[in-house]
């Protein structure tokens, strides 16, 4: 089940994906170091003993983590510098991006002001430096960083989700990808935001991991979980699709919260929340 919004090196699966050209741990011997130019001066990811990958300059190891992907690469002001995007793998944390820079005396540095964020963003570059803008998603702000050999990493500010303007219910058939995507509808917002009051956001973090909305006969249904929390942390929407009402319920730990009242669910709906409270 995929992460809502969030590609994510490791194939948007729960498991890590070991297919990134590295041999599983055990086999490190047989792994080959790969070769990662920072202009003038070439850095190395190298698969370790205990299967994680370590980015070296030299003997020098400058971050380690599971997975480690090159990216994006530019020239601001004579220095070069390179994204370098790092991953736990699997669902715990969505990864960072870090950059590493070389200066005229071929010094690396590298800046990991992002590695708390632990969250995806999608770099861009333009003469000057880079720029990092993080996903947003329901319940979830995003943010937007700037970096430039001179000054680093900077938070420049913070974006908020938004649904889809003059969106309406009629749309709700075209964002049935992922539970989150239907957010994007302002109407289904809207009712999400009425019903769950101040949880909204604590609704919405329990939909991020999915698979996708079901049509169920005049009904939408989907379930997610929280990451790395999915055995006690759960979500559940359904849209009744002609009368254009929702109805929401949230697990946290053992107990569970439904809106509105369970007694006025439709009879197909109480059937489906009765199915997503069993024990998987």
């Amino acid at each position: 089940m995929p992460f809502w919004g969030y590609p994510r090196k490791s194939g948007d699966t729960l498991l890590p994906d070991r297919g990134d050209g590295f041999a599983p741990a055990g086999h490190a011997e047989e792994a080959k170091p790969i070769d990662a130019a920072v202009g003038p001066v070439t850095l190395q990811i190298v698969k370790t003993d205990g299967g994680e990958s370590e980015l070296r300059d030299g003997t020098r190891v400058l971050v380690k983590d599971f997975i480690i992907t090159p990216g994006l690469a530019g020239t601001f002001n004579d220095t070069p510098a390179r994204v370098f995007d790092i991953s736990q793998g699997g669902n715990a944390c969505e990864g960072w991006p870090a950059v590493v820079s070389a200066d005229k005396d071929r010094k690396v540095k590298i800046d990991t002001t992002l590695k708390d964020e632990c969250s995806t963003f999608t770099a861009s570059a333009d003469p000057e430096g880079f720029t990092f803008v993080e996903a947003v998603a329901p319940g979830r702000d995003g943010s937007v960083w700037r970096f430039t050999p001179e000054r680093g990493l900077l938070r420049l500010g913070v974006l908020t989700f938004q649904p889809q303007p003059n969106s309406t219910w009629n749309d709700l058939d075209k964002m049935l990808d992922h539970p989150l995507s239907l957010f994007s509808c302002a109407p289904f917002d809207a009712a999400v935001h009425k019903l769950a009051g101040k949880q909204y956001g604590d609704l919405a973090v329990r939909l991020h991991v999915a698979s996708g909305v079901e049509k169920k006969g005049d009904y939408l249904v989907a379930q997610g979980c929280q990451a790395h929390a999915c055995n006690s942390d759960q979500g559940f929407i359904a849209v009744d699709r002609k009368a254009h009402k929702v109805f929401l319920a949230m697990r946290s730990e053992k107990d569970v919260t439904a809106w509105p009242k369970l007694a006025s669910w439709p009879a197909p709906l109480r059937d489906e929340f009765k199915s997503w409270q069993k024990p998987n």
